[in-house]
């Protein structure tokens, strides 16, 4: 490990001060700011994020502000106000996306499925004073590099590369803390989060304090690619007593009607990459390590910390129940139905075009009646009288 790697281990340890990640309900929560000063954060795209506005419960008005670095002569755009729900939609497609896919709760900011595209810098605003002020890289979670502890895979190592005019950049990982062992008892798994960060150098000078590698990315176009980490390794827990068996206050419970020669995708509610998540098929658990080590058509979803169960129908099976846990509580339970209960997918097709053609048939009705009825106005001739 290089010198700058010491240097920035204890530089990282009071940059999580300002921001800090916690977690609840599945969202990354970026913590407050110290008064007057912005947060930089990294999260990791496709995973729910909320971002808090101080000072905003029990106010009359607060709006938030998204600014994107990268676009020319760009000015802050607001995305959501308070007093208007029915906020009229941004002209920029990107925009446009971002602001029908957020939310405002109780003044605060989520963004259920953020993407890379959507960094940039979020101002919260209660009056006309800011309040919050977060620079944000969303990482790409397409890229994530997991490494299993049990199977000796290595993490990223750090990396140092060389720019124009004597330029150094050194990349290397920042590591959330561990989660807890996502369930007590039984032997198992627990994960954590890294970001990539990257530190500039210049004659052996450190030019500003390490920062996400997407922002350093902003400055320097040619810096190598390098994703965020998810780390994974086997955990034992104790259940203080007793197995966990509280329920939270959300249960969903879903049916499946798979067709042969189909996947299916499982989402346990409420849970992300930030938060221990685990699966059950029936009374078995399902393990990262396991399905890591066959490699087969079924897995755990990697970008969302497998959050998402990836299922494959290529034989007839019987029915199945899936459940899921989240802080140890189950959130979900799915009943995948049997591939051989169902319809053959041709009388399946065939049925849908008749709906398809019957709803088609009864708008263009509908519509024939409408402009009939407009003909009709026209044709009328305003009554007169004589004098």
């Amino acid at each position: 490990m290089s010198t700058w790697a010491a240097a920035v281990g204890l530089l990282l340890g009071l940059t999580w001060t300002v921001a800090e990640v916690t977690v609840y309900d599945g969202h990354s929560l970026g913590s407050q700011c110290l008064q007057g000063q912005p947060c930089t954060l990294a999260f990791i795209s496709d995973n729910p994020v909320s971002l808090p506005c101080p000072h905003s419960l029990n106010q009359a008005f607060v709006s938030w502000q998204y600014l994107n670095p990268t676009w020319a002569n760009a000015q802050p755009v607001t995305l959501m106000l308070s007093r208007n729900p029915f906020r009229p939609l941004l002209s920029r497609g990107e925009l446009r996306r971002l602001q029908l896919k957020s939310q405002l709760i109780a003044g605060n900011l989520h963004i259920p499925s953020p993407s890379v595209e959507d960094s940039g810098v979020y101002t919260c605003r209660v009056g006309d004073a800011t309040v919050a002020y977060y620079d944000i890289d969303f990482q790409d979670a397409e890229s994530i590099h997991v490494s299993h502890a049990d199977l000796g895979e290595d993490t990223l190592g750090n990396s140092t590369v060389g720019l124009e005019n004597g330029t150094w950049v050194e990349l290397f990982t920042a590591w959330n803390a561990w989660q807890p062992c996502n369930h007590c008892y039984n032997p198992g798994e627990r994960k954590r989060v890294g970001f990539c960060y990257a530190l500039v150098t210049r004659k052996d000078q450190q030019v500003e304090p390490p920062l996400p590698c997407g922002m350093v990315r902003r400055k320097y176009p040619s810096l190598p690619p390098r994703g965020p980490e998810l780390r994974v390794e086997t955990c034992q827990a104790p259940c203080d007593g007793a197995p966990q068996t509280k329920m939270v206050s959300l249960l969903v419970y879903t049916t499946y009607h798979p067709q042969l020669k189909s996947f299916a995708f499982l989402r346990c509610p409420t849970s992300s990459i930030y938060s221990p998540v685990y699966w059950r098929k029936g009374p078995r658990a399902l393990t990262h390590l396991e399905f890591l080590q066959k490699n087969g058509s079924q897995s755990l979803d990697k970008a969302t910390g497998g959050s998402i169960l990836r299922l494959s129908f290529q034989n007839h099976s019987h029915s199945t129940v899936y459940q899921c846990y989240v802080n140890g509580h189950l959130v979900g339970k799915f009943l995948v139905a049997a591939p051989s209960t169902l319809s053959p997918p041709g009388e399946l097709t065939h049925s849908y075009s008749i709906i398809e053609a019957l709803v088609v048939g009864l708008s263009m009705f509908l519509v024939f009646l409408m402009f009939l009825s407009i003909i009709q106005s026209c044709r009328r001739k305003p009554a007169t009288s004589t004098v």
